[in-house]
């Protein structure tokens, strides 16, 4: 009997991918009713059971630096494997802890764990799809990993009313323990070539030629400042829509869904336009600059006192629309350039999107009592005004042109 696999060409393969990108915002969203539940459940502090979700991101941006060049090295599928059995156990001790010190420890390995789905998902579209193949699979993947924050607070507050919150986290594992099934089962492994060693002059070695390729660290940027952008109004859009613009609670709801499949449309938007030969470098000035005018409308609103919900959501569903629409573009320009070392440019790509996305958001929380919704406004302007200076920064060079080898890295243009 012929073993069942996942074809690369099949929508249920760029399902698979999408479900493991998205198993870090579902780990992080899908929890968020809960947190009031396990701090009095555990005796804890409000803070306390806050730190879960940052000690997830935390985990969640350190563990690709890792499985990025260990899926070079090692291959594809055992990397992911190792990645989603952390995660399991991870939920796991998270849904039987017996304190709060535990169920944090157990929300780090977690958040590590999660680091390896979206990085070797990249991985695995760059070694088995080229040009607009490739980027018409990143935009599938990016749409089907942002409806998961969407339905994921939803999915909470049910499984919260029905098991109550130890049952979300077991429902977490078992969403981890089926994507191992399917990756054992079906996945075939895709690295071009495996050396079998992994060592620190290994990894040192792989991160310099990324980190020194003009056109790949470029695109990483761009991709991390969209998502600073986009995580500068998930940390903000709470605080200006309810507590200064005082939206009820469901049409806040109702709002955050709107914008959420803004990133779905733009990403759906990327993949059809890519494939009638739009090219990436322009896909990505008019996301930015997009974005950087919606942004300054925003800032333009709140000085002369007309922010009202009418006003200011167009602008808002626009931010986010240009993110999904940037993201597919800019994960390309990352990855195509050095196919054997695509590991290493998922791994940074995922981990410097993160460590953006927690700098904007935290830099809005800070600066809101002061500034008030500037710091929303203001924060998604700056990371959009970086990013179009990455943008003049790389010139004609962000043009995707013939991926180079490993060992030609040196050989390509300098940082």
């Amino acid at each position: 009997m012929q073993r069942w696999r996942l074809a690369p060409q099949s929508v249920l393969f760029a399902v698979f991918l999408g479900a493991l990108a998205a198993l870090p915002p579902i780990s992080i969203d899908m929890a968020l009713p809960a947190l009031g539940n396990i701090a009095n459940t555990l005796h804890a502090s409000a803070s306390q059971a806050g730190l879960t979700l940052s000690l997830f991101m935390a985990g969640f941006a350190v563990g690709p630096i890792v499985y990025g060049p260990l899926s070079d090295a090692r291959g594809r599928k055992p990397t992911l494997l190792l990645g989603l059995a952390l995660f399991t156990v991870g939920g796991i001790v998270s849904a039987l802890a017996p304190g709060i010190a535990v169920l944090l420890g157990a929300r780090l390995v977690q958040g590590i764990g999660a680091g390896a789905g979206m990085t070797v998902a990249l991985a695995i579209v760059r070694d088995l799809f080229e040009g607009n193949a490739m980027q018409h699979r990143l935009a599938a993947i990016t749409v089907v990993a942002n409806v998961a924050p969407i339905v994921a607070p939803s999915i909470g507050v049910g499984l919260l009313a029905a098991i109550e919150w130890r049952g979300i986290y077991g429902v977490m594992a078992v969403c981890g323990l089926l994507a191992a099934l399917a990756t054992w089962a079906g996945l075939t492994e895709s690295a071009p070539q495996r050396s079998g060693s992994f060592a620190v002059s290994g990894l040192r070695d792989g991160y310099r030629h990324a980190l020194t390729h003009r056109v790949v660290l470029g695109h990483i940027l761009i991709n991390g400042f969209g998502f600073g952008w986009m995580f500068a109004y998930v940390a903000g859009s709470p605080l200006v829509l309810l507590h200064v613009l005082h939206v009820r609670p469901i049409i806040y709801a109702a709002m955050f869904a709107m914008t959420g499949a803004g990133i779905v449309a733009g990403a759906t938007l990327n993949g059809l336009i890519a494939a009638r030969g739009f090219e990436s470098r322009r896909i990505l000035a008019t996301a930015i600059c997009t974005t950087l005018a919606a942004t300054l409308g925003l800032i333009a609103l709140s000085v002369l006192h007309q922010a009202s919900l009418l006003t200011i959501m167009p602008l808002l569903v626009a931010s986010t629309f240009c993110f999904g629409l940037a993201a597919p573009s800019a994960a390309r320009g990352a990855l195509d350039p050095i196919p054997a070392l695509a590991g290493v440019a998922g791994g940074l790509l995922t981990s410097i999107q993160m460590l953006c996305g927690a700098a904007s958001s935290s830099i809005v929380a800070l600066l809101f009592p002061v500034l008030g919704i500037f710091s929303m406004s203001g924060v998604m302007a700056v990371c959009a005004l970086l990013a179009g200076m990455v943008w003049i920064w790389l010139g004609q060079r962000g043009r995707i042109e013939t991926p180079v080898a490993v060992a030609d890295a040196d050989s390509t243009s300098p940082v």
